[in-house]
């Protein structure tokens, strides 16, 4: 062993010269002329350090593609705001949950998931639609204010402004035909396991109402009106005005202010009672 190894050391000292050695070359050579077969030959250490370099490339790219970069929204206690990387606001009512991936957020893609009732004003993006899964719903949007309300029974979607694309989850490629398109005012319904939505009334005029604090209303029966503010701010409004009937829009979080706009535009008085 000592003598092939004093060898091949004496055939690299003959064959070297400086700046030129190619040690492929010259163990090819020397191996030739003792009587070996020729192959190509690469060190030990070489493929110890080839295969940790393939994992470390490998490490990177699985962290990069699939590391903990997932945001989750703690499970809302009260009405509360939060802010998303690209600028929308998400308004969640108790019980609702929300989740994106962080990174790539408003770049990549505008991505979340969702449970509960949760109203969006979003950041307008032509070029990279905002998407929303929750419970068996999907909808995308470009720049728009809406409502999406998820849970058991099925998803339902209220549109305050703007254009929505409301459809079934989990089909790729999605189309506008394979949903449907929804605008200011509308309100659409899917059922657990359906393929598409169906148009519906709301159970209110205004729905999204506990997340803007605006209603708005359009020749509306005055007993409607006063219902659904009752109900919002947790009082009871009474009037002996009969058939009468309102449009307009009032905002706000003092129940009195607008009980007295009402009051003025209608020329009526109307009592105010607490739960």
């Amino acid at each position: 062993m000592k003598e092939i190894q004093d060898n091949e050391l004496n055939f690299v000292a003959r064959h070297f010269r400086s700046g030129i050695f190619d040690w492929r070359r010259a163990w090819q050579r020397f191996v030739s002329a003792n009587g070996r077969p020729v192959r190509h030959a690469f060190p030990a250490w070489g493929y110890a350090l080839a295969t940790a370099f393939a994992a470390i490339i490998l490490g990177v790219f699985l962290f990069t593609q699939q590391g903990p970069r997932q945001t989750v929204i703690p499970v809302a206690q009260t009405v509360h705001t939060v802010q998303l990387p690209d600028g929308t606001a998400a308004t969640l009512a108790p019980g609702a949950t929300l989740s994106f991936r962080s990174r790539g957020f408003g770049s990549r893609d505008r991505s979340v998931r969702m449970a509960g009732k949760v109203f969006f004003a979003v950041t307008r993006n032509e070029a990279l639609p905002f998407e929303i899964t929750a419970a068996d719903g999907f909808v995308r949007v470009l720049g728009t204010r809406f409502q999406i309300d998820a849970d058991s029974t099925g998803t339902a979607v209220d549109v305050v402004d703007g254009r929505v694309l409301f459809a079934a989850a989990g089909k790729a490629d999605l189309r506008e035909t394979d949903g449907l398109i929804l605008t200011r005012g509308m309100h659409a319904e899917l059922a657990p396991g359906a393929a598409l939505p169906v148009l519906a009334d709301a159970d209110t005029a205004n729905p999204a109402a506990w997340a803007t604090h605006s209603f708005l209303y359009d020749n509306t029966p005055l007993e409607e009106v006063l219902k659904e503010l009752g109900a919002h701010f947790g009082c009871t409004f009474t009037t002996d005005a009969r058939g009468r009937r309102l449009t307009g829009q009032f905002d706000g979080s003092d129940p009195a202010v607008i009980i007295a706009l009402i009051e003025e535009a209608l020329d009526i008085h109307i009592d105010i009672r607490p739960l």
